[in-house]
């Protein structure tokens, strides 16, 4: 069976959403730290024949609950991906599902790596690193307006033979956040950022037709709430979504592509710079710093969003996004307490 069939009818209703609460429960509770270290298996350690980081770089600086944090990721990858029937190879997956990984893998020949982006997790500044390693932008503090495509070089624009050889052998990394950040992050930038147009012309418009109720005809979409984008989220199928908001799980596969290293939007800095050793970049090229201006997403912001989403609109959203939860241990929303 393919893993997006499979996974479109995974922990879907509230008893999935209950049993994807206890499995957390059963990874954090149920089994001491010793225990979870005797059987972690790192990302970076799962069969790929890239040069391992303990090779290349240390490990990223990390406080004491964020290691824990980050042994309980790795076990809940581990463990999701060594079920019966998950994917082992980018080959098994759904056409559509393939041809969205190879779009999102950007390629770097010079330093042999292989970057997946996902939206709303730091790609920008990713992106503006690979261009500064490339020598298409001067250093990674220079303002310019990101081309998300240009002078970048994608797994999907190689032939076959060329995409199997580098997957085998490029050091491959990806970055996560915790998904209900992301969608909120998502929304706040591309619905009420008033300097973005294209996305309340795009999505905006036609979502508050169908949610809303006595919506005038000629809405804008500039003023679409956030409960009905959850709204919108909750009844669209994965494969129709935009890569803004689609599971990153779908955008990057982390089991069927063994990655060396998966960083986190919690731990960006000390992960990025991380990553740069590892792939052996010059020491004068680090992670850019956030800007003045950036106004992140944070749990608190987030808590004040889902206080104005009817509880039963998060519950149908939720499984869309189960396996983001549940792979990255991110905590699902307390509902009852929200």
């Amino acid at each position: 069976m393919l893993w997006g069939r499979r996974s479109s009818r995974f922990l879907l209703g509230l008893g999935g959403l209950a049993m994807l609460s206890m499995l957390m429960t059963w990874i954090v509770l149920g089994r001491t730290p010793q225990a979870r270290r005797g059987r972690l298996v790192p990302a970076w350690d799962r069969g790929t024949s890239a040069p391992r980081p303990a090779e290349r770089a240390e490990a990223p600086a990390e406080s004491q609950d964020f290691k824990v944090q980050r042994d309980i990721q790795n076990y809940t990858i581990q463990s999701v991906c060594s079920r019966e029937g998950m994917p082992r190879s980018p080959y098994n997956l759904e056409t559509w599902e393939q041809k969205t990984l190879f779009r999102h893998i950007i390629v770097n020949d010079k330093y042999k790596f292989l970057y997946c982006y996902i939206p709303k997790v730091a790609c920008s500044n990713w992106k503006k690193v690979i261009k500064v390693l490339d020598g298409k932008i001067e250093n990674v503090e220079k303002r310019v307006k990101m081309d998300h495509r240009k002078d970048l070089v994608f797994l999907s624009d190689l032939p076959a033979d060329e995409v199997k050889s580098r997957l085998e052998s490029y050091y491959k990394f990806m970055f996560v956040r915790d998904p209900m950040q992301r969608l909120l992050s998502a929304y706040r930038d591309k619905f009420a950022n008033k300097a973005i147009v294209d996305f309340p012309l795009r999505y905006g418009r036609d979502i508050i037709r169908k949610y809303r109720a006595n919506a005038p005809t000629n809405v804008n979409g500039t003023d679409m709430t956030f409960s009905e984008f959850v709204h919108y989220l909750s009844d669209t199928e994965p494969r129709e979504m935009n890569e803004h908001w689609q599971p990153f799980t779908k955008l990057c596969q982390p089991c069927p592509i063994q990655y060396d290293f998966i960083g986190t939007q919690e731990n960006l800095e000390a992960d990025a710079n991380h990553v740069l050793r590892a792939v052996g970049a010059p020491p004068s090229v680090r992670f850019p710093q956030r800007q003045a201006y950036y106004k992140p997403t944070n749990k608190n912001i987030l808590r004040q969003y889902l206080s104005e989403v009817p509880p039963q609109l998060l519950k149908d959203l939720i499984p869309k996004y189960s396996m983001d939860f549940m792979m990255f241990a991110y905590p699902i929303p307390e509902l009852d307490t929200i």
